[in-house]
């Protein structure tokens, strides 16, 4: 399996990576249903819902989580998507009490600047660039930043290798796999229910998951 490293993606960020301004209508609908919604998510006695944008990029998810009324937290690991990222909140208004982006290695278990437990935790495209010792971090770290209640979006290009075409630059590949059918569920459960919105096709190698913390503790 092949993995894209840090340089690859600041220089895909400097000119305009292919995914910026992509329409998120699968959180938006979560968020509007009442699922992933502030009200919904909002622990009694706290001043608003809290969610964390893991790999947030430029920051698109991160600005509409925070005007949809979240206190957000952002993180990624390129500094050239965390300049752009600012620059765009700074443009909506958006201070830090709403909104902070913070550099970090969502794999080693600790990014300096990020508290949680959070009320809704985000990956869009994430969790599937990893390899697979960094997948098993990161569910680890994500597992840690969950309270019971909580919820996760999950968004990953998924597919069994046999139906993935040799290369797509639209998509996962043989070369770039994506996850594999039933890796959410060990990755995940018992300490998440899983719900599986969208499954992957032979034709569309696209899943979505809403997770749920549990009060299990162990993964």
């Amino acid at each position: 399996m092949v993995t894209v490293g840090r340089r690859a993606y600041d220089l895909m960020y400097r000119f305009g990576a292919p995914w910026e301004g992509a329409d998120r209508v699968e959180l938006r609908t979560l968020v509007a249903d009442g699922r992933c919604a502030p009200a919904t998510l909002r622990r009694a006695g706290t001043p608003a819902a809290t969610a964390i944008d893991l790999g947030c990029g430029a920051g698109g998810v991160s600005i509409e989580l925070a005007e949809a009324g979240f206190a957000v937290v952002g993180v990624d690991f390129s500094p050239v998507a965390l300049a752009k990222a600012r620059s765009s909140a700074a443009r909506q208004g958006l201070g830090q009490e709403r909104l902070a982006f913070v550099p970090g290695d969502l794999t080693v278990g600790h990014v300096p600047g990020v508290s949680g437990p959070f009320d809704l935790l985000v990956d869009y495209g994430t969790l599937d660039d990893l390899p697979a010792a960094g997948r098993q971090a990161m569910a680890r770290y994500v597992t840690e930043l969950a309270r019971p209640g909580s919820r996760f979006f999950l968004f990953a290009f998924s597919g069994k290798r046999d139906d993935l075409p040799r290369m797509s630059f639209g998509g996962p590949s043989k070369a770039f796999p994506g996850l594999e059918p039933g890796e959410v569920e060990r990755l995940f459960e018992p300490a998440f229910r899983i719900d599986v919105i969208e499954a992957p096709t032979r034709t569309r190698h696209i899943a979505t998951y809403l997770l749920e913390r549990t009060a299990v503790l162990d993964v």
